[in-house]
């Protein structure tokens, strides 16, 4: 009976020594104890074993604050374990402390984990205009307004309206100010409507201005067109008064033609503005008040300059100028991206009349020497609505076009489709851009 008491008590010590190593054997601990995520993203928790486990095992967390229960799978001949948790968009950082749960097969060993949740970062575009130019790369300059929140490996990316990558940045370290680089390609010219991504989240509050073209196409000053057209066009500038006298001459001779407004003349003189459109006239921009565009640039603002115009043609005549006429001709390449960028392509002239010239025009005789010297097909002949010989000459000039020169006077836009020209597109986006 010895014998066999003596043996059972070994068999007993045996088992609680083998139940002892189990229980060790299934000690889980978290792989680290902090963390970081971004709100709104989702972070990995990872745990492990000392050794494989020879079942499944699942292990229970808790988060302190929230309440949140999570389970983390361990199947059998692993020792190692993840979950995904999915976090929330948060306005400011938080900590949550994770906890192993003592379960059923295992002990928890490490058992807490601090994860912080960080707010997202905040971007916003350096330059408020970025121009670019087919051939060349650009650089967009993003300043984050708080990088401490864009966490290392985090990939950044600048996009265009289209959901199309430019560029992309993985965050390493450094201060907040990240310069993006573009290849400028012609599927990329006119309007870039541009953002700066975080995942599936915009970071930047407002959109960056992208104003991007091909220089290899000039402003237009005369059309490579086969067929027998000539545009008259006039700058409407600062007064209306001859409208009632032109537009008459317009319609006798069946021209309709090119009217280029500044926004100070369509406010100002809005019911001459309207009858030219009521005639079947084209509108285009001579910008808002009449600046030098090249040399007066740091006095103005460019951008302005287009869109105010635009948007006075929309809200008081009902058209939307796709042309625009830089004043004195004066414009250098971001002008002529700035105008491509609104949806509207620059219009020079061929021959200009002189009837603004007091001292070397103005008069019938030298208006009319100079607009008749040369003409052929795809001339744009250039008058201005106040100038003092413009309706005598118009009078006169029209049927000799027409009749005994066997041209036809048809708007800008007439004459650049007679040539398959491109107008650049109209990209129609709230911007909030360009301050």
């Amino acid at each position: 009976m010895k014998k066999v008491f003596l043996a059972l008590c070994l068999v007993l010590c045996l088992l609680l020594i083998a139940g002892l190593a189990l229980a060790e054997d299934a000690s889980v601990s978290f792989t680290k104890q902090n963390g970081s995520v971004n709100g709104g993203f989702p972070f990995t928790f990872s745990l492990t074993l000392r050794k494989a486990v020879e079942q499944d095992l699942d292990v229970l967390l808790q988060c302190k604050e929230t309440g949140e229960e999570l389970t983390v799978h361990i199947p059998a001949g692993s020792k190692e374990g993840t979950v995904q948790y999915e976090t929330d968009l948060v306005t400011k950082n938080e900590t949550r402390n994770f906890t192993i749960q003592d379960g059923e097969g295992y002990t928890a060993k490490s058992k807490n984990f601090a994860l912080k949740v960080v707010t997202l970062p905040k971007a916003k575009f350096y330059n408020s205009v970025i121009f670019g130019y087919v051939g060349k790369t650009t650089t967009v300059n993003i300043l984050f307004e708080n990088p401490s929140s864009v966490l290392k490996g985090t990939t950044v990316q600048l996009r265009d309206q289209n959901g199309t990558v430019l560029d992309e940045k993985t965050w390493n370290s450094g201060d907040g100010l990240r310069p993006f680089k573009v290849n400028v390609t012609r599927d990329l010219i006119d309007r870039r409507v541009l953002s700066v991504w975080m995942g599936d989240y915009k970071i930047s509050e407002k959109y960056g201005y992208g104003a991007f073209t091909d220089m290899s196409d000039e402003p237009v000053r005369k059309v490579a067109t086969d067929q027998p057209l000539v545009a008259i066009t006039l700058d409407c500038g600062w007064y209306g008064r001859q409208m009632p006298d032109i537009l008459p001459i317009l319609e006798k001779n069946n021209v309709h033609c090119t009217f280029f407004m500044t926004g100070f003349f369509i406010r100002n003189f809005t019911q001459e503005a309207r009858d030219a459109v009521a005639a079947g006239h084209e509108i285009g921009n001579h910008t808002n008040l009449h600046p030098k565009m090249a040399k007066d640039k740091a006095k103005i603002n460019r951008v302005t300059e287009l869109t105010s115009t635009n948007d006075a043609a929309v809200e008081l005549l009902g058209v939307r100028p796709r042309l625009f006429r830089p004043p004195y001709g004066d414009y250098d390449r971001e002008v002529i991206a700035l105008s491509r960028a609104e949806g509207m392509e620059i219009i020079i002239w061929t021959e200009d009349s002189h009837d603004w010239d007091v001292t070397n025009g103005y008069d019938f005789d030298k208006v009319w020497k100079r607009v008749t010297k040369k003409i052929e097909p795809g001339y744009i002949l250039l008058f201005h609505l106040d100038g003092k010989s413009t309706p005598a000459v118009l009078e006169k000039l029209l049927p000799y076009i027409q009749e005994e020169l066997g041209y036809k006077c048809v708007t800008v836009s007439e004459l650049l489709a007679s040539a398959n020209m491109r107008i650049p597109e109209v990209v129609e986006v709230d911007t909030g851009a360009a301050d």
